[in-house]
């Protein structure tokens, strides 16, 4: 009876083991979906988990992140494809793996400012930390993780090695803007291929610096091309960022509810091209650009202060302004905190302007010498208007 046992007991085995061997791919890939599904915060979705063994890769496919509360689309993020490389760092898989060369496809990332000034982004951060007041416990501080929390994610970031660079292939930035008009100003950023650097903390649950350079097309025009550099601190108490942009052939009116109001021009149609540099420091901006202006049709606001006291008419103003390849040279600076920055003109600007005084200047005090008896007052008064505004301009 003990023989017959020993027998069934060792064939069991047997057919178990053979089982395990035919089965193992199956078997490893229940696994690992399982742990991976299993340690997913609640705010991301994943539809489909591959492993392929045999080349060492997976493939997570629908990957999205939701929005926070209040903001129009389900999704802040969403991935039709995100794949890298792997490796076991131990005999088996409970020893975690080892992930690198990761790329995403088909990125749509839907950026949201409500009218009350909200931002999708910060409010997911704040919804990613769980840093939420009333799941705060008695005597807990706000974002304070709990001991249990803390100790889970020491033991993810134990068990599982993940990269820092992604590389982005075609994706896709939605930026509505429900503050700056009544009706929604909505910007498109397509077919982008970037790289982007995610340094996490220690637990992987903080992102504590964010680098990306990459290129892509405005509105999905292929004619206006945006590259640029972006550094961003998150840690930091308000905006802190330094971004440099290669903007080519870009469209200037989807952009007038962020210069309209600064503007004394009012733009039926152009493009512009040039640098603009934006640096960010808790909120305080600094900023020096310069842009090359072609294919305008515009005309000067009613009312702006400045028309009339230059008694110039638009096209004579835009001759200061125009290179000898015939596009309108322009560069500016912005200081201040962001919700009241400060314009100054740039040294090609004040070198135009600088150009247009003397000239106005000289023509005052010509049609002064010309009159009989001596220049009027009114001449030389304007004259010194002149002089007055001019050295307004450009002390800054």
């Amino acid at each position: 009876m003990i023989k017959k046992l020993i027998i069934i007991i060792v064939a069991a085995v047997g057919l178990i083991a053979a089982a395990i061997f035919i089965y193992r791919y199956q078997i490893l890939q229940y696994t690992a979906e399982t742990l991976i599904r299993k340690r997913l915060p609640n705010y991301v979705r994943i539809n489909n988990i591959r492993f392929d063994f045999s080349k060492g890769e997976v493939v997570l496919s629908g990957f999205k992140i939701l929005n926070p509360p209040e903001f129009s689309k389900e999704y802040l993020m969403e991935i039709e494809k995100i794949s890298c490389r792997y490796k076991m760092r131990g005999k088996t898989i409970l020893d975690g793996p080892e992930f690198s060369g990761p790329a995403m496809t088909g990125a749509v990332l839907d950026i949201e400012r409500l009218g009350d000034g909200k931002l999708n982004l910060l409010e997911a951060e704040t919804m990613i930390e769980g840093r939420s007041p009333a799941k705060a416990a008695p005597g807990h501080k706000e974002g304070e993780g709990s001991p249990a929390k803390a100790s889970g994610n020491k033991r993810l970031a134990a068990s599982v090695k993940l990269p820092e660079t992604f590389m982005i292939k075609n994706a896709k930035v939605i930026f509505t803007d429900r503050l700056t008009t009544a009706k929604p100003s909505v910007i498109t950023f397509e077919n982008i291929n970037a790289e982007l650097t995610l340094k996490m903390d220690e637990y992987h649950s903080r992102v504590l610096a964010v680098n990306s350079a990459g290129e892509g097309y405005v509105n999905g025009d292929s004619g206006q091309v945006v590259k640029w550099t972006v550094a961003l601190n998150p840690t930091a108490p308000r905006l802190t960022m330094s971004s440099r942009l290669e903007v080519s052939g870009v469209a200037i009116t989807p952009f007038e509810p962020y210069y309209d109001k600064y503007s004394p021009l009012v733009f039926k149609a152009g493009r512009f091209s040039g640098l603009l540099i934006f640096d960010f420091d808790n909120g305080v901006i600094g900023s020096s650009d310069e842009l090359r202006l072609s294919d305008l049709k515009f005309f000067v606001k009613q009312g702006y202060e400045n028309a009339t006291f230059w008694e110039t008419t638009v096209p004579d103003l835009v001759k200061y302004f125009t290179s000898p390849y015939g596009e309108i040279i322009f560069d500016f600076k912005i200081k201040g905190e962001m919700a009241d920055p400060k314009f100054y003109l740039g040294p090609k600007s004040k070198e135009a302007i600088i150009s247009m005084a003397v000239d106005k200047i000289s023509a005052a005090i010509q049609k002064g010498t010309e009159s009989p008896g001596g220049a009027p007052k009114n001449d030389i008064g304007k004259a010194k208007q002149y002089i007055d505004l001019f050295k307004g301009l450009i002390k800054n």
